[in-house]
Protein backbone atom coordinates (compact mmCIF):
# COMPACT_ATOMS: atom_id res chain seq x y z
CA UNK A 1 0.00 0.00 0.00
CA UNK A 2 1.26 3.54 -0.55
CA UNK A 3 2.15 5.31 2.24
CA UNK A 4 0.12 7.94 2.93
CA UNK A 5 0.85 10.93 6.01
CA UNK A 6 -1.93 12.49 7.16
CA UNK A 7 -1.99 15.84 8.83
CA UNK A 8 -2.63 16.59 12.63
CA UNK A 9 -1.88 19.11 15.25
CA UNK A 10 1.84 18.66 14.90
CA UNK A 11 1.51 18.86 11.36
CA UNK A 12 -0.04 22.31 11.20
CA UNK A 13 3.07 23.75 13.74
CA UNK A 14 5.36 21.88 11.16
CA UNK A 15 3.73 23.89 8.32
CA UNK A 16 4.26 26.77 10.00
CA UNK A 17 7.57 26.06 11.43
CA UNK A 18 8.78 25.43 7.38
CA UNK A 19 7.32 29.30 6.70
CA UNK A 20 8.86 30.50 9.58
CA UNK A 21 12.69 29.04 8.41
CA UNK A 22 12.01 30.56 4.76
CA UNK A 23 11.20 33.91 5.79
CA UNK A 24 14.25 33.32 8.20
CA UNK A 25 16.50 31.83 5.11
CA UNK A 26 15.47 34.69 2.87
CA UNK A 27 16.04 37.29 5.44
CA UNK A 28 19.49 36.40 6.39
CA UNK A 29 20.23 34.27 3.30
CA UNK A 30 23.93 34.44 2.90
CA UNK A 31 24.19 35.04 6.51
CA UNK A 32 22.82 31.80 8.11
CA UNK A 33 24.03 28.25 7.11
CA UNK A 34 20.80 25.35 6.71
CA UNK A 35 18.42 26.64 9.17
CA UNK A 36 16.14 23.77 10.04
CA UNK A 37 14.57 22.17 13.32
CA UNK A 38 13.31 19.51 14.73
CA UNK A 39 9.92 18.77 15.50
CA UNK A 40 8.05 15.89 17.11
CA UNK A 41 5.21 14.59 14.24
CA UNK A 42 2.71 11.69 14.25
CA UNK A 43 3.27 9.65 10.91
CA UNK A 44 0.90 7.70 9.16
CA UNK A 45 1.64 4.86 7.16
CA UNK A 46 -2.13 3.12 6.24
CA UNK A 47 -5.63 3.45 6.03
CA UNK A 48 -5.71 2.58 9.88
CA UNK A 49 -5.79 5.08 13.04
CA UNK A 50 -2.53 3.99 14.28
CA UNK A 51 0.28 6.43 13.94
CA UNK A 52 4.24 6.63 14.90
CA UNK A 53 5.67 9.31 17.16
CA UNK A 54 8.53 10.13 16.26
CA UNK A 55 11.65 13.57 15.30
CA UNK A 56 11.06 15.14 11.99
CA UNK A 57 14.02 16.92 10.93
CA UNK A 58 12.14 20.33 9.01
CA UNK A 59 14.26 21.71 6.50
CA UNK A 60 13.02 25.20 4.28
CA UNK A 61 12.07 22.32 1.56
CA UNK A 62 9.87 20.17 4.18
CA UNK A 63 10.71 17.31 6.10
CA UNK A 64 13.56 14.65 5.45
CA UNK A 65 11.56 11.74 3.78
CA UNK A 66 14.46 9.46 3.81
CA UNK A 67 15.01 9.74 7.67
CA UNK A 68 10.95 9.40 8.36
CA UNK A 69 11.36 6.38 6.31
CA UNK A 70 14.25 5.15 8.87
CA UNK A 71 12.53 6.20 11.85
CA UNK A 72 9.09 3.99 11.05
CA UNK A 73 11.35 1.15 9.99
CA UNK A 74 13.26 1.34 13.31
CA UNK A 75 10.09 2.26 15.47
CA UNK A 76 9.21 -1.29 17.23
CA UNK A 77 13.01 -1.61 17.59
CA UNK A 78 14.84 1.58 18.93
CA UNK A 79 14.45 3.80 21.39
CA UNK A 80 12.78 7.53 21.26
CA UNK A 81 16.21 8.94 22.46
CA UNK A 82 18.33 6.98 19.58
CA UNK A 83 15.78 8.65 16.88
CA UNK A 84 17.00 11.98 18.75
CA UNK A 85 20.75 10.90 18.61
CA UNK A 86 20.32 9.88 14.86
CA UNK A 87 18.41 13.13 13.89
CA UNK A 88 20.89 15.09 15.13
CA UNK A 89 23.08 13.21 13.37
CA UNK A 90 22.08 13.84 10.36
CA UNK A 91 20.98 17.17 11.16
CA UNK A 92 25.33 18.01 11.63
CA UNK A 93 25.76 16.25 8.25
CA UNK A 94 23.61 18.06 5.97
CA UNK A 95 24.75 21.43 7.54
CA UNK A 96 28.21 20.58 6.68
CA UNK A 97 27.17 19.53 2.91
CA UNK A 98 25.56 22.96 2.68
CA UNK A 99 28.06 25.02 3.39
CA UNK A 100 30.23 23.59 1.04
CA UNK A 101 29.18 24.34 -3.09
CA UNK A 102 30.87 21.02 -4.13
CA UNK A 103 28.09 18.82 -2.36
CA UNK A 104 28.83 15.19 -2.32
CA UNK A 105 32.33 14.84 -3.86
CA UNK A 106 33.33 11.09 -3.26
CA UNK A 107 35.68 10.28 -0.30
CA UNK A 108 36.97 13.13 0.45
CA UNK A 109 33.20 14.65 2.18
CA UNK A 110 33.00 11.71 4.47
CA UNK A 111 36.87 11.99 5.55
CA UNK A 112 36.63 16.01 5.92
CA UNK A 113 33.36 15.47 7.79
CA UNK A 114 34.96 13.67 9.92
CA UNK A 115 38.05 15.89 10.81
CA UNK A 116 35.75 18.52 11.34
CA UNK A 117 33.61 16.85 13.78
CA UNK A 118 37.02 15.91 15.48
CA UNK A 119 38.88 19.80 14.82
CA UNK A 120 36.11 21.77 14.76
CA UNK A 121 35.73 24.63 11.71
CA UNK A 122 37.39 27.23 13.37
CA UNK A 123 40.66 29.43 12.29
CA UNK A 124 41.70 30.37 15.85
CA UNK A 125 44.78 32.20 14.44
CA UNK A 126 42.47 34.40 12.64
CA UNK A 127 39.45 33.98 14.69
CA UNK A 128 37.57 33.39 11.13
CA UNK A 129 35.46 30.31 9.64
CA UNK A 130 34.54 30.98 5.96
CA UNK A 131 32.25 28.03 5.96
CA UNK A 132 30.28 29.76 8.58
CA UNK A 133 30.11 26.48 10.61
CA UNK A 134 31.37 27.80 13.22
CA UNK A 135 32.14 24.16 15.23
CA UNK A 136 34.06 23.21 18.53
CA UNK A 137 35.65 20.43 18.65
CA UNK A 138 33.81 17.56 20.01
CA UNK A 139 36.28 15.06 20.42
CA UNK A 140 37.01 11.59 19.37
CA UNK A 141 34.10 9.77 21.71
CA UNK A 142 31.40 12.30 20.68
CA UNK A 143 32.61 12.11 16.82
CA UNK A 144 33.02 8.59 16.87
CA UNK A 145 28.94 8.29 18.22
CA UNK A 146 28.04 11.12 15.02
CA UNK A 147 29.44 8.93 12.25
CA UNK A 148 28.38 5.39 13.63
CA UNK A 149 24.65 6.87 13.31
CA UNK A 150 25.61 7.71 10.40
CA UNK A 151 27.06 5.16 9.13
CA UNK A 152 24.04 2.76 10.04
CA UNK A 153 21.43 5.64 8.05
CA UNK A 154 23.45 5.31 5.01
CA UNK A 155 23.54 1.55 5.26
CA UNK A 156 20.16 1.23 5.92
CA UNK A 157 19.28 2.99 2.83
CA UNK A 158 21.99 1.30 0.79
CA UNK A 159 19.49 -1.96 1.39
CA UNK A 160 16.67 -0.16 0.42
CA UNK A 161 17.72 1.13 -2.75
CA UNK A 162 20.45 -2.07 -4.12
CA UNK A 163 20.46 -0.12 -7.50
CA UNK A 164 21.88 3.51 -7.64
CA UNK A 165 17.70 4.85 -8.12
CA UNK A 166 16.94 8.25 -9.92
CA UNK A 167 18.21 10.52 -7.41
CA UNK A 168 14.89 12.43 -8.54
CA UNK A 169 12.32 9.80 -7.41
CA UNK A 170 14.01 10.60 -4.29
CA UNK A 171 13.59 14.22 -4.47
CA UNK A 172 10.15 14.86 -3.04
CA UNK A 173 10.63 18.55 -3.10
CA UNK A 174 13.30 18.60 -0.74
CA UNK A 175 16.70 19.12 -2.16
CA UNK A 176 17.86 17.26 1.01
CA UNK A 177 16.91 13.97 0.21
CA UNK A 178 18.85 14.51 -3.21
CA UNK A 179 21.40 14.90 -0.99
CA UNK A 180 21.00 12.00 1.10
CA UNK A 181 20.62 10.04 -1.99
CA UNK A 182 23.65 11.06 -2.99
CA UNK A 183 25.84 10.84 -0.08
CA UNK A 184 24.57 7.05 0.87
CA UNK A 185 25.43 6.12 -3.17
CA UNK A 186 28.79 7.05 -2.49
CA UNK A 187 28.97 5.21 0.79
CA UNK A 188 28.26 2.46 -0.96
CA UNK A 189 30.77 3.00 -3.92
CA UNK A 190 33.69 3.62 -0.77
CA UNK A 191 32.02 1.19 1.65
CA UNK A 192 35.07 -1.04 1.47
CA UNK A 193 37.98 2.36 2.10
CA UNK A 194 35.45 3.70 4.82
CA UNK A 195 34.97 0.91 6.91
CA UNK A 196 38.27 1.76 7.74
CA UNK A 197 38.43 5.73 7.72
CA UNK A 198 35.00 7.05 8.41
CA UNK A 199 33.94 3.65 11.05
CA UNK A 200 36.48 2.64 12.96
CA UNK A 201 38.78 5.32 12.40
CA UNK A 202 41.48 3.10 11.49
CA UNK A 203 44.64 4.60 9.16
CA UNK A 204 45.05 2.17 6.32
CA UNK A 205 48.19 3.86 4.73
CA UNK A 206 50.40 3.21 8.73
CA UNK A 207 53.16 0.88 8.14
CA UNK A 208 52.48 -2.71 9.41
CA UNK A 209 53.09 -2.79 13.26
CA UNK A 210 52.80 0.82 13.42
CA UNK A 211 50.95 1.74 16.34
CA UNK A 212 47.92 4.26 15.56
CA UNK A 213 47.81 7.93 16.30
CA UNK A 214 46.18 8.82 19.67
CA UNK A 215 46.06 12.63 18.74
CA UNK A 216 42.74 12.72 17.07
CA UNK A 217 41.59 9.19 16.15
CA UNK A 218 41.01 7.31 19.70
CA UNK A 219 39.38 8.15 23.12
CA UNK A 220 42.55 7.99 25.40
CA UNK A 221 42.43 4.75 27.18
CA UNK A 222 40.74 4.84 30.80
CA UNK A 223 40.34 2.57 33.94
CA UNK A 224 37.26 1.00 34.37
CA UNK A 225 35.91 3.16 36.95
CA UNK A 226 33.05 3.53 38.57
CA UNK A 227 31.28 6.78 38.99
CA UNK A 228 31.02 7.74 42.89
CA UNK A 229 27.68 6.69 44.19
CA UNK A 230 25.32 8.58 46.47
CA UNK A 231 27.21 9.21 49.61
CA UNK A 232 25.44 6.30 52.41
CA UNK A 233 25.78 8.82 55.33
CA UNK A 234 23.39 11.46 53.56
CA UNK A 235 20.84 9.28 52.41
CA UNK A 236 18.70 9.37 55.27
CA UNK A 237 19.63 13.19 55.55
CA UNK A 238 17.89 13.40 51.67
CA UNK A 239 14.55 11.28 52.78
CA UNK A 240 14.03 12.98 55.72
CA UNK A 241 15.37 16.70 55.89
CA UNK A 242 15.75 17.24 51.80
CA UNK A 243 12.03 16.38 50.52
CA UNK A 244 10.90 18.12 53.38
CA UNK A 245 9.48 21.64 52.22
CA UNK A 246 7.37 24.43 54.87
CA UNK A 247 7.25 21.40 57.14
CA UNK A 248 5.58 19.48 55.02
CA UNK A 249 6.89 16.25 53.32
CA UNK A 250 7.30 15.55 49.70
CA UNK A 251 5.89 11.74 50.04
CA UNK A 252 5.89 10.87 46.48
CA UNK A 253 10.12 12.07 45.44
CA UNK A 254 10.76 10.42 48.52
CA UNK A 255 8.92 7.04 47.25
CA UNK A 256 11.04 7.53 44.12
CA UNK A 257 14.55 7.94 45.53
CA UNK A 258 14.08 4.76 47.89
CA UNK A 259 13.06 2.44 44.19
CA UNK A 260 16.38 3.91 43.29
CA UNK A 261 18.53 3.91 46.10
CA UNK A 262 17.11 0.96 48.17
CA UNK A 263 16.36 -1.36 45.34
CA UNK A 264 18.64 -0.31 42.52
CA UNK A 265 16.38 0.80 40.01
CA UNK A 266 17.28 3.51 36.84
CA UNK A 267 15.52 6.58 37.41
CA UNK A 268 12.87 6.56 34.57
CA UNK A 269 11.89 3.14 35.75
CA UNK A 270 9.37 3.95 38.61
CA UNK A 271 7.41 6.58 36.12
CA UNK A 272 6.21 3.21 35.02
CA UNK A 273 4.66 2.01 37.85
CA UNK A 274 0.85 2.04 37.92
CA UNK A 275 -1.04 2.22 41.50
CA UNK A 276 -1.59 -1.61 41.04
CA UNK A 277 2.01 -2.79 41.61
CA UNK A 278 3.16 -1.56 44.72
CA UNK A 279 1.35 -4.47 47.54
CA UNK A 280 1.78 -5.67 50.93
CA UNK A 281 5.11 -8.59 50.83
CA UNK A 282 3.16 -11.88 52.04
CA UNK A 283 6.49 -13.64 53.25
CA UNK A 284 7.51 -10.40 55.11
CA UNK A 285 4.37 -8.62 56.29
CA UNK A 286 5.03 -4.63 56.72
CA UNK A 287 7.33 -4.38 53.84
CA UNK A 288 6.45 -3.78 50.02
CA UNK A 289 6.48 -6.07 47.67
CA UNK A 290 6.66 -3.61 43.94
CA UNK A 291 6.96 -5.25 40.38
CA UNK A 292 7.68 -2.76 38.01
CA UNK A 293 6.08 -4.17 34.64
CA UNK A 294 7.22 -3.36 30.76
CA UNK A 295 5.82 -0.76 29.55
CA UNK A 296 4.06 -2.11 26.81
CA UNK A 297 4.16 -5.75 27.48
CA UNK A 298 3.46 -6.31 30.83
CA UNK A 299 0.13 -8.25 31.95
CA UNK A 300 -2.36 -5.37 32.39
CA UNK A 301 -3.30 -4.93 35.93
CA UNK A 302 -6.78 -7.05 37.77
CA UNK A 303 -9.02 -3.30 36.91
CA UNK A 304 -12.39 -4.23 37.91
CA UNK A 305 -13.60 -1.40 35.17
CA UNK A 306 -11.66 -3.24 32.38
CA UNK A 307 -14.47 -5.77 30.89
CA UNK A 308 -15.45 -6.73 27.16
CA UNK A 309 -18.89 -6.39 25.43
CA UNK A 310 -20.14 -9.09 27.77
CA UNK A 311 -18.69 -7.88 30.60
CA UNK A 312 -16.28 -10.62 31.33
CA UNK A 313 -12.47 -9.29 32.95
CA UNK A 314 -10.65 -8.32 30.40
CA UNK A 315 -7.01 -9.66 29.87
CA UNK A 316 -3.89 -8.14 28.23
CA UNK A 317 -1.27 -6.31 28.18
CA UNK A 318 0.03 -3.10 29.18
CA UNK A 319 -0.32 -1.68 25.88
CA UNK A 320 -3.81 -2.79 25.41
CA UNK A 321 -4.56 -1.89 28.74
CA UNK A 322 -3.84 1.40 28.10
CA UNK A 323 -5.03 2.38 24.54
CA UNK A 324 -8.99 1.65 25.67
CA UNK A 325 -9.09 2.72 28.82
CA UNK A 326 -6.90 5.95 28.89
CA UNK A 327 -6.46 6.68 25.13
CA UNK A 328 -2.60 6.66 25.71
CA UNK A 329 0.68 4.93 24.65
CA UNK A 330 3.17 3.31 27.12
CA UNK A 331 5.57 5.97 28.26
CA UNK A 332 8.98 4.73 26.67
CA UNK A 333 6.68 5.40 22.94
CA UNK A 334 6.84 8.97 23.97
CA UNK A 335 9.11 11.88 23.05
CA UNK A 336 7.60 14.36 24.64
CA UNK A 337 8.34 15.76 28.34
CA UNK A 338 5.95 12.51 29.71
CA UNK A 339 7.50 10.01 28.37
CA UNK A 340 9.84 8.13 30.23
CA UNK A 341 12.72 5.39 29.01
CA UNK A 342 13.14 1.31 29.28
CA UNK A 343 16.41 0.27 28.44
CA UNK A 344 15.34 -3.42 29.27
CA UNK A 345 17.55 -6.11 30.56
CA UNK A 346 16.09 -9.11 32.31
CA UNK A 347 12.62 -9.30 33.15
CA UNK A 348 10.69 -11.75 35.35
CA UNK A 349 7.94 -13.81 34.53
CA UNK A 350 6.33 -15.44 38.12
CA UNK A 351 3.93 -13.29 38.53
CA UNK A 352 2.34 -13.49 35.22
CA UNK A 353 3.45 -10.84 32.62
CA UNK A 354 6.91 -9.45 32.29
CA UNK A 355 8.48 -7.42 35.16
CA UNK A 356 10.89 -5.94 37.12
CA UNK A 357 10.85 -6.73 41.34
CA UNK A 358 12.12 -4.50 43.68
CA UNK A 359 15.09 -6.08 45.76
CA UNK A 360 15.91 -4.49 48.74
CA UNK A 361 18.85 -4.15 50.52
CA UNK A 362 19.25 -3.12 52.71
CA UNK A 363 15.31 -4.49 53.56
CA UNK A 364 14.65 -1.81 55.95
CA UNK A 365 14.09 0.29 53.30
CA UNK A 366 11.47 -2.35 52.07
CA UNK A 367 9.30 -1.17 55.52
CA UNK A 368 10.10 2.56 54.66
CA UNK A 369 8.44 2.69 51.71
CA UNK A 370 5.71 1.07 52.83
CA UNK A 371 5.64 3.41 55.23
CA UNK A 372 5.44 6.35 53.10
CA UNK A 373 3.41 5.00 50.32
CA UNK A 374 0.66 4.60 52.83
CA UNK A 375 0.70 8.18 53.66
CA UNK A 376 0.94 9.33 49.84
CA UNK A 377 -2.18 7.41 49.02
CA UNK A 378 -4.07 9.22 51.52
CA UNK A 379 -2.68 11.74 49.35
CA UNK A 380 -3.99 10.80 46.25
CA UNK A 381 -7.46 9.94 47.55
CA UNK A 382 -8.10 13.48 47.92
CA UNK A 383 -7.72 13.97 44.47
CA UNK A 384 -11.64 13.64 42.62
CA UNK A 385 -10.72 10.07 40.36
CA UNK A 386 -11.83 12.23 37.08
CA UNK A 387 -9.08 13.98 37.27
CA UNK A 388 -6.52 10.73 37.19
CA UNK A 389 -6.73 9.65 33.65
CA UNK A 390 -4.00 7.45 34.09
CA UNK A 391 -2.98 4.42 35.83
CA UNK A 392 0.30 5.85 36.96
CA UNK A 393 1.47 5.77 40.90
CA UNK A 394 3.45 9.01 40.73
CA UNK A 395 0.76 11.87 39.97
CA UNK A 396 0.85 15.65 40.53
CA UNK A 397 -0.49 16.10 44.36
CA UNK A 398 0.02 19.66 45.03
CA UNK A 399 0.63 21.27 41.93
CA UNK A 400 -2.04 21.74 38.78
CA UNK A 401 -2.81 19.67 37.14
CA UNK A 402 -3.48 17.91 40.19
CA UNK A 403 -3.81 14.27 39.45
CA UNK A 404 -1.94 14.58 35.98
CA UNK A 405 0.76 12.53 35.17
CA UNK A 406 4.22 13.02 36.80
CA UNK A 407 6.94 13.62 34.67
CA UNK A 408 10.38 12.96 35.30
CA UNK A 409 11.76 15.65 34.48
CA UNK A 410 10.00 17.21 37.75
CA UNK A 411 11.43 14.89 39.50
CA UNK A 412 15.10 15.85 38.85
CA UNK A 413 14.06 19.76 39.47
CA UNK A 414 12.59 18.53 43.10
CA UNK A 415 15.59 16.19 44.10
CA UNK A 416 18.36 19.18 42.87
CA UNK A 417 16.40 21.28 45.47
CA UNK A 418 16.31 18.35 47.88
CA UNK A 419 20.00 18.05 47.20
CA UNK A 420 20.60 22.25 48.23
CA UNK A 421 18.36 22.02 51.73
CA UNK A 422 20.82 19.78 53.22
CA UNK A 423 24.17 21.25 51.96
CA UNK A 424 24.60 19.34 48.96
CA UNK A 425 24.75 19.90 44.87
CA UNK A 426 23.77 17.75 41.85
CA UNK A 427 27.17 17.00 40.52
CA UNK A 428 27.65 13.29 38.85
CA UNK A 429 31.12 12.97 39.61
CA UNK A 430 30.19 13.56 43.58
CA UNK A 431 28.10 10.91 43.24
CA UNK A 432 24.66 12.82 44.25
CA UNK A 433 23.53 13.13 40.88
CA UNK A 434 19.93 10.94 40.43
CA UNK A 435 22.30 8.30 38.54
CA UNK A 436 24.09 8.14 42.06
CA UNK A 437 21.53 6.06 43.83
CA UNK A 438 21.59 3.19 41.52
CA UNK A 439 25.77 3.16 41.73
CA UNK A 440 25.21 3.27 45.54
CA UNK A 441 23.13 0.52 45.35
CA UNK A 442 25.35 -1.94 43.41
CA UNK A 443 28.44 -0.90 45.87
CA UNK A 444 26.20 -1.58 48.47
CA UNK A 445 25.78 -5.46 47.16
CA UNK A 446 29.67 -5.58 46.62
CA UNK A 447 30.50 -5.07 49.96
CA UNK A 448 28.43 -7.16 51.63
CA UNK A 449 29.98 -9.89 49.46
CA UNK A 450 26.82 -10.89 47.13
CA UNK A 451 27.84 -12.99 44.32
CA UNK A 452 27.99 -11.43 41.09
CA UNK A 453 25.63 -13.43 39.81
CA UNK A 454 23.19 -12.59 42.32
CA UNK A 455 24.47 -8.74 41.56
CA UNK A 456 23.22 -9.15 38.21
CA UNK A 457 19.40 -10.34 38.87
CA UNK A 458 19.36 -8.09 41.57
CA UNK A 459 19.82 -5.27 38.99
CA UNK A 460 18.24 -7.08 35.99
CA UNK A 461 20.69 -6.97 34.02
CA UNK A 462 21.28 -9.82 31.21
CA UNK A 463 24.89 -10.93 31.41
CA UNK A 464 27.51 -10.51 34.62
CA UNK A 465 29.33 -8.01 32.43
CA UNK A 466 27.18 -4.92 32.78
CA UNK A 467 27.58 -5.23 36.65
CA UNK A 468 31.17 -3.94 35.73
CA UNK A 469 30.74 0.16 35.53
CA UNK A 470 28.73 -0.19 38.52
CA UNK A 471 31.02 -2.22 41.11
CA UNK A 472 34.41 -1.14 40.13
CA UNK A 473 36.40 0.09 43.02
CA UNK A 474 36.25 4.00 43.72
CA UNK A 475 39.48 5.98 44.62
CA UNK A 476 38.55 5.85 48.51
CA UNK A 477 38.99 2.45 48.12
CA UNK A 478 41.86 2.10 46.29
CA UNK A 479 43.87 4.36 48.83
CA UNK A 480 42.27 1.64 51.86
CA UNK A 481 43.71 -0.81 49.95
CA UNK A 482 47.27 0.93 49.42
CA UNK A 483 46.73 1.91 53.73
CA UNK A 484 46.08 -2.12 54.70
CA UNK A 485 48.86 -3.41 52.34
CA UNK A 486 51.11 -1.05 53.82
CA UNK A 487 50.04 -2.15 57.62
CA UNK A 488 51.04 -6.05 56.59
CA UNK A 489 54.21 -4.84 55.39
CA UNK A 490 55.29 -2.93 58.58
CA UNK A 491 54.40 -6.54 60.60
CA UNK A 492 56.59 -8.50 58.47
CA UNK A 493 59.36 -9.93 60.31
CA UNK A 494 62.69 -8.37 59.50
CA UNK A 495 63.50 -11.86 57.33
CA UNK A 496 60.48 -11.01 55.07
CA UNK A 497 61.20 -7.22 54.61
CA UNK A 498 64.25 -7.98 53.25
CA UNK A 499 62.95 -8.66 50.01
CA UNK A 500 61.38 -5.09 49.72
CA UNK A 501 62.96 -2.02 50.02
CA UNK A 502 62.94 -0.98 53.52
CA UNK A 503 60.94 2.26 53.33
CA UNK A 504 58.82 3.81 56.41
CA UNK A 505 57.30 7.14 56.92
CA UNK A 506 60.08 7.34 59.42
CA UNK A 507 62.65 7.31 56.96
CA UNK A 508 61.02 9.33 54.63
CA UNK A 509 60.69 12.12 57.29
CA UNK A 510 64.10 12.19 58.03
CA UNK A 511 65.61 12.22 54.65
CA UNK A 512 62.97 14.84 54.15
CA UNK A 513 64.22 16.75 56.74
CA UNK A 514 67.81 16.67 55.92
CA UNK A 515 67.49 17.86 52.15
CA UNK A 516 64.81 20.31 52.42
CA UNK A 517 67.79 21.47 55.13
CA UNK A 518 71.22 21.77 52.94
Amino acid sequence: MTRRRRGTTAGKRSASGIRFIQQLLSKYRGVLVFESTVVKARVYTDETGVFYEIPVLLTPNGSLGSLVDYFVAHWDIRSPQWMIKVVQAVRLFLEYLDAHSDGVDGQDTFQNFRQRLLTGSIDHTAGSDPSGLWWRPRGPKASNRIICNLTDFFSWWCSKHPTRPNPTALWRNSSYDYLVAQAAYEYRRNQAFLGHTWSSFQETSRKPGMPLSTKWHRTPAVEKENPPAFPEDRVMDLLFKGFKVAGKYNYRDMLITLLMNGAGFRVSEPFHLYLWDVTEDPKCPGSALILIHHPAWGAAPNDSRWNDATGVRRKGNRAEYLAEMYGLTPRDWALGTEGAGWKGGMHETQFGGYYKQAYWFIPEFAHLFWDIWHKYIEQVRQIDPASRAHPYAFMNVGRAPKGGIYKMGKFEVSHTAALERIGLVSSKRLGTSIHGHRHAYAQRLRRAGIPKEMIRRFMHHTDLASQEVYTQADQEECREYLAAAISRLNAMGDSSRTKFAVIDSESVGVMQGQAWNR
